[in-house]
């Protein structure tokens, strides 16, 4: 049973790593190619922009145009890095996590906290990919549900196992009622997040009560990756 069970593991690890390499794939191609596409565009809209031969309606047509390809740029670089952050395999973990929770906050409205001196993780990037994911759909969950003013990111380590917590002083919630929840399909992620960190040795754990803010804790051990030979 526990070889099944970790045969089963190891497959899953596969296909979650599949996963990521599309994404980074993907995102590549975002930036790339059509990210560069709408910059080629944007050139060439811009000389036509300052002509002094063209009428005020052509005019404020080819203005409009400018504004729709520069919003669509940013939006597909935007993507791009949800997708998978170049700054992530650069830069390592905590770089990708001040530039996230940076991005988070100036799009929500709420502040967000970072404590991540150095990159623990930077010779596995299983962990850290997995790492980056959980607090990515823990800050969009906080954005979406909390209604919260302030969020704290902390990754430490302590007894060779990595400890992250993603904690906001919002609403709160019925930890119980939330898992449910989610089972029943109401987007959260947090069972797949569950399941995610279970396939590296780890575990979640939703701390909260209504009105008194949330907590999501994962511990991981730190260790190189499993063998999946």
């Amino acid at each position: 049973m526990a070889r099944g069970q970790e045969r089963f593991r190891r497959l899953a690890r596969s296909v979650w790593r599949v996963q990521e390499d599309e994404r980074r794939r993907f995102a590549r191609d975002l930036h790339d190619g059509l990210g560069q596409n709408i910059t080629a565009i944007l050139h060439q809209l811009e000389p036509l922009a300052a002509s002094t031969r063209m009428n005020s309606v052509d005019s404020q047509r080819i203005e409009r145009a400018i504004d729709l390809c520069t919003r669509a740029l940013h939006d597909t670089r935007m993507l791009a890095h949800m997708l998978r952050p170049k700054i992530l395999d650069d830069l390592g973990l905590c770089a990708a996590l001040n530039w996230l929770c940076r991005s988070v906050s100036e799009g929500s409205g709420f502040a967000v906290e970072v404590d991540c001196i150095e990159d623990l993780v930077a010779a596995n990037d299983d962990l850290a990919t997995l790492l980056f994911r959980v607090v990515q759909e823990a800050l969009n969950n906080i954005a979406k549900h909390a209604g919260a003013s302030q969020a704290l990111v902390k990754l430490s380590v302590r007894d060779g196992q990595l400890h992250l917590l993603v904690a906001d002083d919002g609403g709160g919630c019925d930890p119980g009622v939330a898992m449910a929840a989610d089972g029943l399909g109401s987007g959260s992620g947090l069972g797949s997040m569950r399941e995610r960190l279970a396939l590296f040795g780890g575990h979640l754990a939703l701390i909260s009560s209504p009105g008194d803010g949330t907590q999501l804790r994962a511990v991981l051990p730190l260790r190189g990756n499993p063998e999946d030979g």
